[in-house]
């Protein structure tokens, strides 16, 4: 018996996870699937008689890339990456007496 770890980085959720222990159950020869989606890796053990090859097939017919995943682009420093936005600062609005005396807010001590 043979046992082979398959990088599969289109396999995000768990019913992707489902679908690849689907099609790669249905090879003959194939004994233990574990699959991870927090991974992205599956390991296959399988009998001599089914080839990594042959795993990396079944899985790119039903549409699951097979290799590394890409590395995310380095990205530009946005907005919020200054902190100096978020600091507080004085009130400069006035609340006027005749707004609080129509909210009803207003008390006469």
């Amino acid at each position: 018996m043979a046992t082979s770890t398959v990088p599969v980085p289109s396999m995000y959720a768990d019913h992707h996870v489902k679908r690849v222990r689907e099609v790669l159950g249905a090879l003959s020869g194939v004994q233990e699937i574990e699959a991870s989606a927090a991974l992205k890796e599956l390991t296959v053990k399988h009998s001599k008689e089914v080839s990594k090859k042959d795993l990396t097939a079944a899985l790119e017919a039903a549409g699951y890339t097979v290799g590394k995943p890409e590395e995310a682009p380095e990205q530009e420093p946005s907005c919020f990456s200054d902190p100096s936005w978020y600091e507080c600062a004085p009130r400069r609005i006035k609340t006027e007496r005749v707004d609080l005396e129509m909210s009803g807010d207003f008390r006469m001590y």
